[in-house]
């Protein structure tokens, strides 16, 4: 968006956007696949994906590439989306925490390597082209892997698409499309929303601490982030364990009381190495929680609710993740620092953890697992 000519203010603005399309098409989407099934969406949202790919690896043109941006970044929301209810339907109970880790651990492993290819070939074809490495020309190689990275992905999705686990468990009638359990729904949004307001006042400010308290550049910050994506991959696999040792809900509320301690010592960390070991052990510390509470949400419900609980949940997480939290730390940030702000941030994820653990402690799956 830079690179065609767009101020930083109207970035801003489309950055904004998926947080307003989620709830403007999300949900009416995991009501219908609730209903029909996501068979259809996963072949539609992998098609629009992989056609959206292309139309930004091969044109130019600001409204074209706007255009594309914004329905490739669609598709592969509902795709996103749609993929907790989907391997909930296609595992048992006791299968979902480990398919769940498994899962959040390709996903690390596939930012990381995603992150250093996306970079990589914008400066090999700058080498190439005599063109600047942030320059349209250059930026066009990175989207040319992206689709021809979905193109290897859509005959997957093709098969995966006949799976029974797509169909609907039960077909239900249109007007209890609206109709959810709204006591367990509740419950589980709650401690949701308390913990993305806390990393909404964190993560969305980690590269400009990093820059400001410890004068880092785009480079080094780049290396430490690469850095705990991956330790985050590797220990993502480690979640079943901990939650067959403590229990599903215990596990969960302890991990994200855990961020009070490790988010306040941020907030007052002078030490460039303790600031990093500190932030590398809050992430693999919350993310570890990250596959179990969608494992426990997806059986805390029933089978044809799972999709609306699926999204209702990110837009819980994502209104105090980049809304509300990012808001309210920069503001605490002008009054009184990093330590102010980032020791708000490690309130609210003691909330969600106590909250959670108050809420859950003796809770029971639906009569659908």
């Amino acid at each position: 968006m830079s690179a065609l000519g767009f101020r930083n203010d109207v970035i801003g603005i489309f950055n904004a956007l998926p947080a307003v399309g989620l709830i403007a098409v999300g949900l009416p989407v995991a009501a219908l696949a609730d209903r029909i099934g996501y068979r259809v969406f996963v072949l539609g949202s992998s098609g629009v994906a992989t056609l959206a790919a292309i139309v930004l690896a091969s044109c130019g043109a600001r409204l074209a590439a706007v255009l594309a941006a914004g329905t490739f970044a669609l598709g592969l929301t509902v795709l996103q989306l749609l993929g907790v209810p989907l391997l909930a339907q296609l595992s048992s109970p006791s299968e979902r925490v480990l398919l769940f880790s498994v899962n959040e651990a390709l996903a690390w492993a596939g930012t990381l390597l995603g992150n250093l290819i996306g970079g990589a070939l914008p400066e090999a074809a700058a080498r190439v082209t005599h063109e600047p490495a942030a320059s349209t020309s250059s930026l066009r190689a990175a989207f040319v892997a992206t689709a021809a990275l979905l193109l290897i992905a859509l005959p997957i999705g093709v098969r995966l698409s006949a799976a029974g686990g797509l169909r609907p468990s039960e077909v239900f009638p249109l007007r209890d499309m609206v109709r959810v359990d709204l006591g367990r729904f509740a419950r589980l949004l709650g401690p949701q929303l308390l913990l993305g307001l806390a990393a909404g006042m964190l993560l969305n400010f980690i590269q400009l601490f990093l820059a400001q308290r410890f004068h880092l550049g785009p480079g080094p910050i780049g290396l430490v982030l690469a850095g705990v994506a991956a330790l985050t991959a590797a220990t993502s696999l480690i979640a079943p364990a901990v939650s067959r040792l403590l229990g599903l809900p215990r596990a969960i509320g302890i991990a994200q009381v855990l961020g009070f301690p490790l988010v306040l010592g941020l907030a007052f960390a002078m030490n460039l190495p303790l600031a990093v070991a500190i932030l590398a052990l809050r992430q693999v510390i919350l993310n570890l929680q990250s596959p179990l509470v969608l494992a426990f949400g997806m059986s805390y419900v029933e089978a044809r609710q799972r999709a609306r609980l699926a999204i209702a949940q990110e837009v819980a997480f994502g209104i105090g993740f980049g809304g509300i939290g990012p808001l309210l730390s920069g503001v605490l940030q002008v009054r009184g620092g990093y330590q102010l702000a980032f020791s708000v941030s490690a309130a609210f994820y003691l909330l969600a953890g106590l909250s959670f653990l108050a809420i859950f402690g003796r809770a029971q799956p639906a009569r659908r697992a």
